[in-house]
């Protein structure tokens, strides 16, 4: 299995603090930048093969990829970054997609609880989702029936729609099905929109289970005010886990 990592985007949201530094160099309370926490979680539970995309501020990814000598990196530029959706970072990072892959963002928060179950779980493609967190209004939500994700967008809000975060194991077939659609849209032009454009294509027609974070910890930071909530709401987690993968 590989990680892909998406970190090519500007990070603006962030304001002062991305003028100077990569978002994923924001550090959370015990010192570790999130790009750090990401590595150290993942590999914990066995990966060693990472793919991550990069835009600005790429040497400070690879200065912190170089405190795990122990694991695999390759890095793919997005030289226009500037102008292009992660939908294209994907796309130059297709070749190295061989493999069963752990796709995710370079903003999210999580505890290793949940890197350990979602890997561990019965399901082989699973798309994380939480049924009683508050619809968020500008992130991505996710639209469930039967356990089954068939939509991930911003602008969803009916019944069937739950709270979502882009965190996805996938099998290399589905995998490699999105790939497949996101070179399409790369061909038609279309590379400022979100890579579930294309996932949404051909949703109903893989199996992508909804794995619920009720109980664990999954969140994204885009804003200051996300730093200062995530970095404080994911300290009673890592205490946790403490208690269940000792050091």
């Amino acid at each position: 299995m590989k990680v892909v990592i998406f970190n090519s985007g500007l990070g603006n949201r962030m304001e002062e603090f991305t003028k100077n530094n990569h978002k994923s160099m924001a550090r959370l309370k015990n010192g570790e930048t999130i790009l750090h926490r990401q590595l150290r979680l993942l590999s914990a539970e066995g990966i060693k093969d990472f793919i991550i995309t990069t835009g600005p501020f790429e040497e400070q990814l690879k200065a912190e990829a170089a405190d795990f000598p122990e694991l695999n990196f390759t890095f793919v530029r997005n030289d226009i970054y500037d102008r292009t959706n992660y939908i294209y970072s994907m796309y130059l990072a297709r070749e190295h997609m061989d493999d069963d892959i752990i796709f995710l963002h370079g903003d999210l928060v999580f505890n290793r609880k949940l890197v350990h179950d979602v890997l561990n779980c019965a399901d082989k493609n699973t798309a994380t989702v939480n049924f009683t967190k508050a619809l968020p209004e500008k992130d991505f939500k996710g639209r469930v029936q039967d356990g089954k994700v068939l939509e991930v967008g911003i602008n969803i809000f009916d019944a069937d729609c739950y709270a979502f975060q882009p965190f996805y194991k996938l099998e290399k077939a589905t995998a490699s099905a999105w790939i497949g659609k996101v070179v399409e849209f790369i061909h038609k032009g279309e590379d400022r929109c979100y890579a579930e454009n294309a996932l949404n294509e051909i949703f109903p027609a893989l199996n992508i289970r909804a794995f619920s974070y009720d109980g664990y910890y999954i969140d994204e930071i885009d804003n200051q005010n996300d730093y200062a909530r995530v970095t404080q709401e994911i300290l009673p987690f890592d205490e946790a886990d403490k208690e269940i993968f000792p050091a």
